[in-house]
Parts: C-alpha cells; structure tokens; sequence
C-alpha cells in the first residue's frame, strides 16, 4: 500500500514538474521609458526588465563611473587643482560650472560635489588628476566597464554631455550602480540631500544640494520617497530624463536604472514618476522564498540487481531559496530531471544519480543534484548471474569464441584440402598403374608377333 501510495506522489509531482501552472507573479508595472531594469544586489535577481539591453544615452549617471574611478585611483586627502582646459571644455554647453581655473579642492569634497549638485566641471577636474588627461581617463573607464561584464557601454566623457559615441543600457548601468554601491564612501555620498562645501583658494562655504528629488523633501514633496537611497540624475535633450535609485528593505538592496524618460507639459518628471512605480512593485512585491526542499521526491530511477527493491526514490541533495514574488506557489515551479543511466546496487543514501533543473515564471533559476533517498541492497544471486552473462558477454570471452571459430573453421579447410590432395594421389596412381599395364601388354603382343 505504501509503495502505492509513493508512487502515486511521485505521478502527481512529475506532472507537476513536466507541466507545472503558469506562475502568478505580481503583474509588474508599465514604464514610460525607453530602458529600466531592477536588481537586487544581494541575491544577484533581476526582477524587472523593460528594453535593458538597448543603447542609450546616460546622461549625467556617466559620473558613477567617474565617481567610483576617482575613489579607487585617488586618495581622499589629495587636493585637486582645477586646469583651464577643465573649465573651458565645458563653456556653451549650458552645463553649470562653479569650478574656477586654479581653484584647489579637497578629493573628498570633488566627489561630493560631482554626485549631489552633478558637477561637471568636477568630473573634467577628477578626470584629469587621475589620469593626467581626459581622454586617459575616459580610457580607464572604458576598461572598468567591460571589467564589470558591460557589454554595451561606450564612454567618451566623465560627464555625460551628449556624444553620439557615449553610451551605455539599463542593464550594464546596473553593474555599474550595484558595483559603486558596494563602496561604502560612494553609498553615503549618494545618500546626502544638502551639505556645505569648505572654503578653498576662491570660494568661501557653498552649499549644494541634490538633484535627485526622491531624497529631498524641500525640492518637491511629490517625488519624495521614504527609503530611496540615491543615486544619481542626469538629462540631455538626446537622453531625456535618468534615473538611477534603489532602496534597502530589509537585508535586501534594489537598484533601479530609468533611462530615457520624459517631462510631461505640466512639469511631471517621468525620471521620479517611473523610479517610484519600481520601488513600490519591489518594496512590496518580493521576498526570499524557498524554491526547493530537500526532502521533495523529484523521480524514481530504476535500479539493477537490488536485492530488496529494483528502484529508488532521488531528493535533491540540498533545498535552495531565492528572491521570489510574494505571491509565490511551488506548485507553479517547473523541473527538468536527467537520471543516470544503468544504475545498479548497492547504492548507498546519498549517491548523486542525476540533476534537476528548477524554473518559476519561464526564468531557470538553479540545477541541483539528485541523490538516493534510501539504501538499496545488492542481491548475490542477481549479481552472480549478473557477472556470468558478463562473461559469456564479454570481449575476452568474444575474443575466445572467435579464435576457437576460427580454429575450427581452419581445421575444417585442412581436412577438406587434405583429402582433396589424398584423392588427387590415389587418381594418379591409379592412372599410372594403368598405363603400366597397357604397355606392358603392348610389349607382349609385340614380342609375340617377332616370333
């Protein structure tokens, strides 16, 4: 009854795994963007996609690359020098600049200053007491880039001033982001609505403040968001709005990457408007789940010579958790099984006999190992019979059979010409003592005839 009963589980749950339910995930919002992506950075899901891997302009988001470059290559007790090429690169292009030639500023200050107000003309500064010059250091992010698994990202500035030839997408945007977040002065630097920058050479105290208005309550009230944790803004005509934020909701942290939005004609920033339809779907809509148990009967492999049973029920050999939809069911979860071929006892609780291969909603999530979950002995009479078909299945014992074969067959030929060559002798012999005979009667006749 029992194996009945297991056999019938394992029926119902292969259906399961062949056919499983169309997955009701939260329906995810609609962007009005031409690119967004959504990833967590703990767990590595992208759990929104909209265009990520289409080319577009980054506008001002550029300077996360350029802020994580001048944190990493440069000491934040250096003072940076402002050349004039810095400053003068950037004159007509409608950019803010409250940089001065030879003004001195402290590197930490630069950094501040690049990500809350977006400084240009800080990102020309840091770019070339980096790397001596700007097109050196735009080389160096180009490099970084594709040491990230940027895929599609082409710099040809620290700014982000619109450039047919600068580009990047949501996703490799992402892996900038998530990468830069993991620096802990670029993540309180992102954080910051206002501050005051310390005096230097030409300016006394100024304040900044951010550009991003989900962190500021005095720039509008509208896009204020509780939680958001930056990033960075940024906007060109060719780019439209960007954005790139995030949020930590409990130990996860969402990164979110808007590109391409619009301003609508009564003032409605798509860039705020769209970021914050993300964080909510995210904030709400997802939480590590179980995915697998490691108890589940997944498959019944046949098994050869056992003593006691010919099959065994396979587990997989660990359970697995991942970010999932709240409204996540395990009976919507897909499973592709491959099983090792002739198996046979003993075979010992444990032993890995094949993989599994688990998806939600049309994403493979993970492939694990499925391993014996009982014992199974080995029958000595099955395994001698066993070993005896072997041997008579063998390749020495077909090798045996065919020289024994082939002797037989070269015994056989043997006899057959010898006694070929026998009759061949005893036809000569008698065909030579016939001729003797007729001669010898001839020289009779012959003699008798003289006389």
């Amino acid at each position: 009854m029992f194996k009945k009963l297991t056999a019938l589980f394992l029926a119902l749950f292969c259906m399961t795994c062949t056919f499983g339910l169309e997955a009701h995930a939260l329906t995810p919002p609609t962007i009005d963007a031409k690119g967004a992506i959504v990833g967590e950075s703990t767990t590595g899901e992208i759990v929104f996609e909209h265009n990520p891997d289409e080319k577009l302009y980054p506008a001002s988001t550029t300077k996360i690359m350029t802020a994580i470059l001048a944190l990493e290559y440069g000491n934040l007790s250096d003072t940076v020098t402002v050349s004039g090429s810095a400053v003068r690169s950037l004159e007509g292009s409608g950019s803010n600049i409250m940089l001065k030639e030879g003004e001195q500023m402290n590197m930490l200050d630069m950094i501040t200053y690049l990500l809350v107000a977006s400084g240009n003309d800080a990102a020309n500064a840091l770019a070339e007491h980096i790397s001596g010059s700007i097109p050196a250091f735009v080389e160096l992010m180009n490099n970084k880039a594709k040491e990230l698994g940027c895929q599609n990202t082409n710099f040809v500035n620290p700014h982000g001033l619109h450039d047919e030839n600068h580009y990047t997408t949501a996703r490799d945007l992402l892996k900038i982001s998530q990468y830069a977040m993991s620096n802990g002065t670029f993540a309180e630097i992102v954080k910051i609505d206002k501050t005051v920058l310390p005096a230097t050479n030409m300016h006394g105290e100024q304040t900044i403040s951010t550009t991003n208005h989900l962190i500021s309550l005095w720039r509008s009230r509208d896009y204020f968001y509780e939680g958001a944790i930056g990033i960075k803004t940024g906007s060109t005509t060719p780019a439209g709005l960007c954005l790139v934020s995030g949020i930590q909701s409990g130990d996860l942290t969402y990164i979110t990457v808007v590109l391409g939005a619009s301003k609508a004609e009564d003032g409605t920033m798509g860039s705020m408007t769209e970021t914050i339809k993300l964080l909510d779907y995210v904030k709400s809509g997802f939480q590590v789940q179980s995915m697998v148990t490691g108890s589940d009967p997944v498959a019944e492999a046949p098994v050869a010579l056992g003593k006691d049973a010919d099959t065994v029920v396979l587990v997989p050999e660990n359970g697995y958790t991942a970010l999932l939809p709240v409204d996540f069911d395990q009976n919507d979860v897909t499973c592709e099984t491959k099983i090792n071929e002739n198996i046979e006892a003993p075979i010992v609780k444990g032993d890995v006999l094949g993989s599994a291969t688990y998806s939600y909603n049309g994403k493979e999530y993970v492939t694990l190992n499925l391993v014996a979950n009982d014992d199974v002995q080995r029958s000595t009479w099955l395994f001698i019979v066993d070993a005896i078909l072997g041997i008579f299945s063998g390749t020495f014992f077909k090798i045996i059979v065919g020289l024994l074969v082939l002797a037989v067959l070269v015994f056989f030929l043997l006899g057959i010409f010898g006694r070929r060559k026998r009759r061949r002798r005893s036809s000569n012999l008698r065909s030579n003592y016939s001729g003797s005979r007729s001669r010898s009667r001839s020289r009779s006749r012959t003699n008798r005839t003289r006389r």
